[in-house]
């Protein structure tokens, strides 16, 4: 069997017209996957691939195209490190070839070595190849950098492979990448990956000093840069050893200074998204902490809101519903007085008068604001969210119900969101009850044509359909137990029987 494919094989390195080559190659592949599983693995293990990684120096790059597309195939017939086993110096070669898919196919392959757990010491005890790996995330391609910053990471997620990361010539080998802007925020992000994998991780790469190198871009003058800083140290500082680390750095002093000192250089409003994003992602796991240590974040966060410069003001929402999200993010906010209600009143003119963008990531947050889920809930967290979105306006109901009427299915999805939320909740399925026409709207399908829509009026319905005693009458608890019975997509079909004569 597998003499056919070698035949074939050697046939296309003997031609030289294109065409001809691509009808090979076509059918090879035809062929292969043709095959049942132990005759495909039979005919990969036995084949000499050295004629087809010769292929791959063509000029004609579908002919290349096609010789990765069938390599790709027959690899991933094979065990992880196969590949590397028999074809070492051949496979290490096609990493720096000038076709970004060759690059890719090594890549991929190495990167299923990288992701056994048994077969990645290969990888480990070459150091040579892992500079190659390395020196790809600087690639030309993003494929090919993501690639490669897949694999470094995996390796340096072992124990082993993060000793073997940060010594000799690899380190020098990152270090010279960290000399271009563009391609040292790869590499920061691949070495922020890996300390936040462990306590010993963090302490390696911190010892490497390259986390000292990404901090320090904090201090540049230049705006783009720290925002790139930012967003990956938001990285490091959702995880408790990460935070700990920045704040012995005093990043997060020097972070909130920045907050403190933006009113003084224009250019600082450029920073406060980056900033917004930083603080409301520790804010999602430790929001006690920035509450205690960092107030004038949080001061910060709800002068934003009420500002409405709606080039910074989308982030400044996303951070409140960050801080939000958790029963102790909301105690915290309630503890500051009417600042929280000021902000919800103004998160109502968003989600009414702005555009739409801003519109419906006002919504999302609300809904984030206002979520508790059921094993959270008792009497004081409940009240507290029935305060909060009575504050929004006049009848916040008829708004939102008024957003979830919309033609337009984004928008419409998030303001049934927002209701999906409060049907969770004793006083949310109280005040749907007795607003009219709104059980009647929930349970039409027919007003319903977007996917995405209806399936989260289906989460609301099914919601409703758990609620308290009493709030509903019986006939009404029927039709949502129905309603959900049916699922979201249920279609009503109307059946006319025609009678003889009846004309």
């Amino acid at each position: 069997m597998t003499e056919w494919y070698q035949a074939r094989i050697l046939r296309l390195c003997e031609l030289n017209n294109v065409e001809d080559k691509k009808d090979i190659l076509t059918d090879i592949k035809i062929k292969f996957t043709a095959l049942n599983n132990r005759d495909a693995e039979q005919v990969a293990r036995s084949l000499n691939y050295g004629p087809l990684y010769s292929q791959l120096t063509s000029n004609d790059r579908e002919v290349v195209e096609q010789v990765c597309d069938i390599l790709t195939i027959l690899f991933n017939v094979l065990e992880p490190g196969e590949i590397y086993q028999k074809y070492l110096d051949e496979i290490s070669d096609l990493i720096t070839n000038p076709n970004a898919s060759v690059r890719l196919l090594v890549l991929r392959e190495f990167l299923r070595t990288a992701l056994h757990p048994q077969k990645i010491f290969q990888l480990l005890a070459d150091t040579t190849l892992l500079v190659s790996i390395v020196n790809r995330i600087g690639d030309n391609d993003l494929n090919v950098a993501e690639c490669a910053m897949s694999i470094v990471k995996k390796v340096g997620e072992n124990s082993n492979g993060l000793h073997v990361l940060y010594k000799g010539e690899l380190l020098r080998t990152f270090a010279r990448l960290l000399q271009n802007d563009t391609i040292s925020f790869r590499v920061y992000e691949v070495i922020v990956d890996i300390a936040k994998t462990s306590q010993e991780a963090l302490e390696v790469s911190a010892q490497s000093g390259f986390l000292n190198s990404l901090i320090n871009i904090l201090e540049n003058e230049d705006i783009l840069l720290q925002l790139n800083a930012l967003e990956i140290l938001t990285q490091l500082a959702v995880f408790e050893e990460g935070l700990s680390y920045l704040e012995q750095q005093e990043v997060l002093s020097k972070l909130v200074q920045k907050i403190a000192q933006v009113n003084e250089n224009p250019l600082s409003n450029l920073l406060i998204p980056g900033l917004m994003k930083f603080f409301g992602n520790v804010a999602r796991h430790w929001p006690n902490e920035l509450f205690s240590r960092y107030p004038v974040v949080i001061s910060a966060l709800f002068e934003v809101i009420d500002g409405g410069d709606q080039n910074i003001l989308g982030p400044a929402l996303d951070t409140l519903g960050f801080v939000s999200a958790s029963v102790e993010g909301k105690y915290a906010l309630q503890a500051l007085g009417d600042a929280m209600m000021g902000a919800l009143k103004k998160i109502a003119e968003i989600v009414q008068r702005m555009p739409t963008a801003l519109r419906i990531r006002g919504l999302n947050n609300l809904a984030l604001i206002l979520e508790v889920k059921r094993p959270h809930q008792d009497n004081r967290i409940l009240s507290l969210t029935k305060l909060w979105f009575d504050s929004l306006c006049d009848d916040p109901l008829g708004m939102i119900v008024g957003i979830c009427r919309q033609p337009f299915a984004d928008i419409r999805q998030a303001g049934l969101e927002v209701l999906a939320v409060i049907s969770l909740q004793v006083w949310g399925q109280e005040y749907i009850s007795i607003y009219p026409g709104l059980v009647e709207f929930l349970l039409d399908r027919n007003i319903e044509s977007f996917k995405e829509c209806k399936d989260v009026k289906y989460e609301v319905v099914r919601c409703l359909s758990q609620a308290e005693r009493d709030i509903f009458d019986a006939d009404t608890m029927q039709k949502f137990k129905q309603f959900v019975n049916e699922g979201p997509y249920f279609v009503e079909v109307n059946t006319e029987v025609a009678v003889e004569g009846a004309l």
